[in-house]
């Protein structure tokens, strides 16, 4: 059928018509693809997330930027709740009607922010002193609710680790990530206000973006200079930031 509607569409445009429009399809279904798989797509990341479950033990795991619900639905294999928010209406409904029967995950339509917020004073008030595994991948378009998400979480639970995706890797520029403009890269000097008044430790993957499959996002981990953060330095999967020159580690 597809080969038949290229063939009718080949036969009835111009030659660099076709051309275009067969780039233009293919770079669509590269997307599409990368975009239904958990993770982006990236072998490594999906055995960091493991790695993390079996490390920390957490009682919960909390999205924010559902979108398809491909991700979500592969973190709800784990058994645990899972807490996820997505804001766009049209990929909540599909979310929704993708994991309806997953009777471990609550979804949330709503500004990220607002749902972290009514989440920590409702069914998570009991776990500031528990581990949570929280995953940030709401950022998009003109918004961009990562500096105050990190604020929310870190300024009630101690024991949070954070993976934020599309988070630029400074050692390994073959890793992609979030440029808003001015101020609004997702990189290093975006969350360093947020790590210097916290206390936290900055881990980027280990695994070279050329080992790597999918769509080679990068991704930044963070956990209070605690235990937590102490832990996330056995992770083979992952590599810690040098700090800032005259600072204490």
């Amino acid at each position: 059928m597809k080969q038949r509607l290229k063939t009718l569409v080949k036969n009835n445009v111009s030659p660099q018509a076709y051309k275009t429009l067969t780039e233009i399809v293919d770079a669509a279904t590269s997307t599409w693809r990368l975009a239904t798989r958990p993770f982006n797509g990236q072998r490594s990341r999906q055995d960091l997330f493991h790695s993390l479950i079996k490390k920390f033990a957490p009682i919960a795991i909390v999205e924010t930027g559902t979108y398809l619900a491909t991700t979500t639905e592969f973190m709800a294999k784990t058994g645990l709740p899972i807490f996820s928010v997505e804001s766009d209406p049209r990929n909540y409904g599909l979310a929704r009607a993708r994991l309806w029967w997953h009777r471990n995950v609550h979804l949330q339509r709503g500004d990220s922010r607002a749902a972290l917020r009514t989440l920590f004073d409702g069914p998570l008030r009991g776990a500031r002193d528990h581990n949570l595994l929280i995953y940030l991948d709401a950022h998009w378009k003109e918004d961009l609710p990562l500096a105050e998400e990190l604020e929310i979480i870190f300024s009630g639970f101690p024991n949070a680790v954070v993976m934020v995706d599309d988070f630029h890797v400074p050692f390994d520029s073959g890793y992609g990530y979030d440029d808003y403009g001015a101020g609004r890269s997702l990189t290093a000097d975006y969350i360093e206000p947020i790590v210097a008044a916290h206390g936290l430790r900055v881990f980027y993957p280990s695994t070279p973006s050329a080992h790597e499959t999918g769509a080679r996002r990068g991704c930044v981990i963070l956990a209070k200079k605690n235990h937590t953060g102490t832990v996330l330095t056995s992770l083979p999967l992952l590599q810690e930031a040098q700090p800032p020159s005259g600072s204490e580690k």
